[in-house]
């Protein structure tokens, strides 16, 4: 495998079934695309986008005006946002499942942090993916259109770090941790209470998020009294 940045340092059953075809019906990105990016173009626009390689921190302005993102060509952002969420997900949820090998993790992957000021305060990485749609810097549409393909890439760079990097960790458990993470899943009630939801970039990631996961690990399956048995 090329080299990755992971190593670089109404009624309740239809609306399940509508979540799940919101995702189906925006698949048209092409996996071959957002991997070809991740792995040729997202270290060279972290980069410029970085505003110092040294001091691996950004977001404390992002709600007011997404800091950097104008740096970057407006047909690559839905793409690096995409693979930016994730790469901070994947860091947030180390330190907060796997915390005695979090040092060892970083020195891997040297990520950068989605945070107020220098570390103090961690912000939830779905603001990487709705602030900019919100404030018209990233093409919405893009942004739908790639969010499949991003997650399936999401959980693969997972399978494979953690089999080639960090071997005694369970790609499997990590990622279903995340899977019902407070900061990752998205209730159903809400979805239920305003079904505009569905249409949010978050719930999107979500439920792509969540899809890939019932194909690459059926065996870890979970029962939704919502969304009804997996098929």
């Amino acid at each position: 495998m090329a080299p990755s940045f992971f190593q670089f340092g109404g009624n309740v059953g239809e609306l399940g079934q509508n979540i799940g075809m919101v995702c189906n019906a925006n698949q048209g990105g092409d996996m071959s695309i957002i991997k070809k990016y991740y792995h040729e173009r997202f270290r060279g626009d972290l980069a410029a986008f970085m505003p110092s390689t040294e001091v691996p921190y950004f977001g404390h302005s992002w709600n007011y005006d997404c800091e950097h993102i104008e740096t970057l060509p407006s047909e690559h952002r839905a793409n690096f946002l995409i693979c930016l969420y994730f790469t901070v997900l994947i860091d947030q949820a180390m330190y907060t499942y796997y915390r005695e090998r979090y040092n060892e993790f970083n020195s891997l992957t040297k990520h950068p942090k989605f945070c107020h000021g220098l570390g103090q305060v961690q912000k939830n990485p779905r603001e990487i993916l709705y602030v900019p749609v919100e404030k018209g810097l990233v093409d919405k549409k893009q942004m739908e259109k790639e969010i499949p393909a991003g997650m399936e890439l999401f959980v693969d760079e997972v399978i494979d770090f953690c089999q080639n990097q960090m071997k005694d960790i369970s790609a499997a458990e990590l990622l279903e941790k995340l899977r019902f993470d407070r900061d990752v899943q998205i209730p159903l009630l809400l979805i239920l209470l305003d079904p505009k939801l569905k249409e949010d970039v978050v719930v999107q990631a979500y439920e792509a998020f969540r899809l890939v996961m019932e194909k690459k690990f059926p065996h870890a399956r979970v029962a939704d009294p919502v969304r009804g048995p997996v098929k």
